[in-house]
């Protein structure tokens, strides 16, 4: 077997959870973890199954700390679960974490599960980072990513981790930000987002652009290519 596929880690050096739960903003990024980790639906936004003998549920929260929030309160009781990994994508604030890259912010998280996951991107071959992942409400421009990265000392940001973590507060519940970087530090996204995750709605935000399109299209690509690494990561982790 080559070190690029999902060979599992030995016995003791695998994460001891027996319960786990993901989470996930969007359908871009819930969709290829269920289907990379082997999840079936159980109702809308929500995926369940078995990783590496262990029960897992993967939540789509919606993007932002609000949305996060809410979909927590509404269906998951913390104490039902061990570890929490808020998976996903994420922006660089640093100059060395490049697109496809992984960032882990394990704040406050023992060694036991933090040690694992570092070497399960080694034996992948997954570039990988730990630090922080800072909270950000807005898609952040390059100015601002570079700036932000330099005060908070920030690998990367996102929009869920955070709030998630605040939700998990004064519960025995794990937390670790697990995310794939979607764009550099010097790289420009889109100000707003489409108004909806099926099909139209991405063509009518995408025609209503068409000096972006390209750049969405290189976008997707991106994606899809973070997203396959970051479920590797995952599955060989669990």
């Amino acid at each position: 077997m080559s070190m690029t596929e999902e060979a599992p880690l030995s016995p003791d050096a695998r994460v001891s959870m027996r319960s786990v739960l993901l989470t996930a903003a969007t359908k871009w990024e819930a969709g290829p973890l269920a289907k990379g980790l082997g999840l079936i639906p159980a109702c809308a936004d929500r995926w369940q199954g078995t990783v590496g003998g262990r029960a897992v549920t993967l939540l789509k929260t919606g993007m932002g700390a609000q949305k996060t929030t809410a979909a927590l309160d509404a269906s998951i009781v913390a104490g039902d679960y061990q570890l929490l990994l808020s998976a996903g994508l994420c922006g660089a604030m640093q100059h060395d974490v490049r697109p496809g890259d992984i960032v882990a912010d394990p704040h406050e998280v023992e060694l036991e599960l933090v040690i694992p996951m570092r070497e399960t991107a080694k034996a992948l071959k997954l570039p990988f980072h730990f630090g922080r992942i800072l909270h950000t409400n807005i898609v952040l421009g390059p100015a601002a990513k570079r700036k932000l990265g330099v005060e908070h000392r920030a690998a990367a940001c996102d929009m869920e981790t955070q709030a998630i973590r605040r939700w998990a507060h004064g519960t025995p519940l794990a937390v670790i930000g697990v995310r794939a970087v979607l764009d550099g530090l010097d790289d420009e996204l889109p100000a707003d987002a489409p108004e909806g995750e099926d099909a139209a709605a991405l063509a009518r935000f995408a025609l209503s652009r068409p000096a972006l399109l390209p750049g969405l299209m290189r976008l997707g690509w991106r994606t899809g290519r973070a997203m396959t690494s970051l479920t590797r990561l995952i599955k060989a982790y669990l």
